[in-house]
């Protein structure tokens, strides 16, 4: 009896998209422009004007775009909107919710967090930043007495409801 093994399937090389919408995207370089996609894998990705749920690639270029997530190894983004973002080396002139990169070169950073070893921008705006070496002003949301003392009253505040809770609704012997 003859067992046949199932096909492997080559990837396109290049895939070009314009002005559709793509459930998942895989190949070696992808571009697109006004394009919906839901998931993309590509070594080289170019997108311009273009929402994108998921990418995974080593090389990201991104203009003009709006991003869920991102894992790459090194990318540029010129005024785009990212959700979460994880990258070797990037260069970001856009806003992200949390930008985790080794090496972060920008002009203006505008995030809710940046988490990297090296971060150099004109102005960094954030929330909350972890980094190594920082060069340029930065301008935190949250300094380290604020956070403290935003974690002492949400304690007790979760303390106070709990206790009402227990005090409302507890069993009675």
């Amino acid at each position: 009896m003859a067992t046949t093994e199932p096909e492997e399937t080559e990837l396109p090389q290049i895939v070009n998209l314009s002005q559709v919408r793509v459930e998942t995207v895989q190949a070696g370089l992808v571009r697109a422009s006004q394009t919906a996609i839901q998931q993309l894998n590509a070594d080289e990705v170019d997108i311009q004007t273009s929402l994108v749920g998921a990418v995974q690639t080593g090389e990201l270029h991104v203009k003009e775009s709006i991003l869920g997530t991102a894992v790459i190894q090194q990318g540029s983004m010129q005024n785009s909107i990212v959700g979460g973002l994880r990258a070797e080396t990037l260069t970001l002139n856009g806003v992200a919710a949390v930008a985790l990169a080794n090496t972060m070169a920008n002009k203006d950073i505008q995030t809710i967090a940046v988490i990297g070893t090296n971060v150099q921008a004109d102005s960094i705006r954030t929330g909350l930043l972890i980094s190594r070496e920082v060069h340029g002003n930065v301008t935190t949301t949250v300094d380290g007495r604020t956070a403290l003392l935003a974690g002492l009253a949400g304690g007790a505040l979760a303390g106070l409801i709990m206790l009402s809770g227990r005090l409302l609704f507890g069993h009675k012997k």
